[in-house]
């Protein structure tokens, strides 16, 4: 959670880039156990007008994978240290990070 002084409808692009490494930093060290994780896009929020970002690992067996696979993402790659982007419409199903 990105925590302002007061409600804003936009921030600055460092606020959110702090959000994005302390979201990576926390997000490496819960995920730890998966090869890769996400760092998901707001578009099936709730709240209108908050930034908001969802950080979860990949697995298939999760009820909600199909909407993972609808969703925007940065995934992390724990193993190889890297970071790519995928977008719907733009990738094959990704293998949950336990069974790899």
């Amino acid at each position: 959670m990105l925590y302002h002084k007061e409600h804003l409808k936009t921030l600055d692009e460092q606020s959110i880039g702090e959000a994005y490494i302390l979201l990576s930093k926390i997000g490496s060290k819960f995920f730890s156990y998966a090869d890769k994780w996400a760092i998901f896009e707001p578009v099936f929020a709730t709240v209108p007008d908050h930034w908001h970002r969802v950080a979860s690992d990949l697995d298939e067996s999760a009820l909600d994978y199909q909407q993972i696979l609808k969703t925007p993402r940065m995934i992390v790659d724990n193993k190889e240290g890297t970071i790519a982007r995928a977008n719907p419409g733009e990738e094959t199903p990704l293998p949950s990070g336990n069974t790899q």
